[in-house]
């Protein structure tokens, strides 16, 4: 039940609304009453009602006065004013302090009722709301150190949905990392496959545990440091002037880790970054140096070197990028092509790598990644395969960055015309329509006539459009209507029966369309039929 509470210092008034309205009716109940505003703001913090009625003018403190401390107070209580005044400061001081409603007196009971009754209800939309915010801060705090290795790993992954709000989410995460510069490391049992093999589910996460609690324990006294267990290796996340003491540290932490423990390690660091922000490349630069450590026997943490790229550039590939520009090829959209080709590439540009050999290497394996693509999707007819060949020896032959973009580019919005030119665009859309004619009776759309053709329906769309300037769904349609006609010649057909057999799984559906499409009904239609027999 909602408590209600009235604060006039008019008796009359008071008594009317505490009296003449069936509260319980409305599940209200009036709690209290005071006839001044001193007493009132005694009965509001002791009571803390759901809803209160205050009057502006009244003895000792003023209703609007009343309102202040309330809210000064952090009270959640939902306050309608009366006045006896029209008067429009009295208003624009009601609303800055946030009163839900303003009454004039006389005020009806039915505008007395109504104002409660929105009041109950915000009252309980507030509930529901402190609920739902007592409820997360309590599945925030047992859930914070999941949350928290959840928005690591987005950093590592460079996934972060929001990379401008890291800091600020970060901070309520535990997470003690600064603006300034970063570098990232990362130590690995150096055989753990056969550790998983030597040892339980129950051992192997005891031993991971266990190093980890070793490695916080050596960087206890480090204030922007974070670890986290991520891909079956340590990693460890170091900002600011602690950055600059990173490998010295890892360089004590592994030596004491082999020291204490049977198995062998494996360590690599990346090199320091401007920011948090780009974690992700040092994290990967130190994946490839312990790579490359291992593979070298060394007993040490590797440091991670650019040339250590040409062996291990699957670390750097930029698969998301990848998938935007694939994306354009089933879009048909040629106008992002230079911008996605640019952000592809914005990670080399930015200092990853010198070598122009393996910038090369990058730009030959997203070629071969869109031929796949295409060849995927039917459309490696041998036009497009000419073109990819050709780009092939471009990016070989390249001098600059600028021209292997330059080939990329124009390989892209060359495949994108192409595709919308070639005839077998024709062939694909010319089995659309086939597949239409010949199973328009039955349940179909657009992701069972793809599935036929072996090609997404995302581009079948794209092409359905393009050849037919229409809509797959609304050339079904069409089709399904004109067939219909048809049948609604024989007129031992009901219409229901007609709408089914030509596909519509929804009589009224069919009804409307049929409506929309030729400006009668069904029945109108049939009776159009007769009339121009009997002519």
């Amino acid at each position: 039940m909602y408590r209600l509470a009235i604060i006039d210092d008019e008796f009359e008034q008071v008594r009317g609304i505490k009296d003449f309205i069936d509260w319980e009716k409305y599940d209200i109940q009036v709690c209290g009453v005071a006839y001044n505003g001193r007493d009132g703001l005694e009965l509001l913090t002791r009571l803390s009602p759901d809803i209160a009625i205050i009057d502006i003018q009244m003895p000792y403190l003023n209703g609007l006065n009343l309102i202040e401390e309330i809210n000064a107070a952090g009270l959640h209580i939902q306050m309608i004013i009366l006045s006896g005044h029209d008067n429009f400061e009295y208003a624009c001081k009601a609303i800055q302090l946030k009163a839900n409603n303003y009454l004039l007196k006389p005020c009806s009971v039915e505008e007395i009722l109504q104002a409660v009754l929105r009041a109950k209800n915000l009252a309980n939309e507030d509930k529901v709301k402190q609920t739902m915010v007592n409820d997360y801060h309590s599945l925030f705090q047992a859930q914070k150190t999941s949350l928290k290795e959840n928005l690591l790993v987005s950093l590592l992954e460079d996934s972060l949905r929001k990379p401008d709000a890291f800091f600020e989410d970060a901070a309520q995460y535990d997470i003690h990392l600064t603006r300034e510069t970063c570098c990232s490391a990362v130590i690995r049992f150096l055989d753990i496959d056969s550790i998983y093999e030597t040892n339980t589910l129950e051992e192997f996460d005891h031993l991971v545990l266990s190093v980890l609690a070793q490695i916080r324990q050596h960087i206890r006294a480090l204030s922007h440091c974070e670890v986290i267990y991520y891909r079956d290796s340590f990693v460890l996340i170091a900002s600011g002037e602690e950055s600059n003491d990173l490998l010295s540290l890892m360089q004590t932490l592994y030596s004491s880790l082999c020291d204490q423990y049977t198995f062998d390690f494996s360590a690599g660091i990346g090199q320091t970054v401007a920011s948090p922000l780009l974690a992700s490349v040092s994290f990967h630069q130190a994946l490839t140096a312990l790579e490359s450590g291992v593979f070298l026997g060394l007993e040490a943490v590797t440091v991670f070197e650019p040339s250590m790229l040409k062996d291990h550039y699957q670390h750097f590939y930029p698969f998301k990028q990848e998938q935007k520009i694939l994306s354009l090829i089933e879009a048909g959209d040629k106008s992002l092509a230079r911008a996605y080709i640019d952000d592809f590439f914005q990670t080399f540009e930015g200092g990853l790598s010198g070598d122009c050999m393996f910038t090369k290497k990058i730009g030959i394996t997203l070629l071969s990644n869109i031929f796949k693509y295409c060849a995927d999707r039917n459309i490696d007819f041998a036009e497009i395969n000419a073109l990819i060949y050709q780009k092939f020896d471009e990016i070989n032959a390249a001098k600059t960055l600028a021209t292997l973009k330059e080939a990329l580019i124009s390989t892209l919005k060359d495949i994108i015309s192409a595709i919308s030119d070639h005839t077998q665009v024709n062939h694909l859309i010319k089995a659309a329509i086939d597949y239409i004619h010949v199973h328009y009776r039955e349940n179909i759309n657009l992701q069972t006539a793809a599935s036929e053709l072996f090609i997404t329906p995302a581009y079948l769309s794209v092409l359905f459009k393009q050849e037919t300037k229409e809509n797959f769904i609304n050339y079904l349609n069409d089709y399904r209507l004109e067939q219909s006609k048809k049948l609604l010649k024989d007129i031992s057909k009901k219409n229901y029966q007609v709408a089914y057999e030509t596909g519509f799984q929804d009589e009224k559906y069919f009804y409307k369309l049929f409506k929309k499409n030729t400006g009668l009904t069904p029945n109108q239609y049939r009776d159009s039929l007769f009339v121009s027999l009997k002519k």
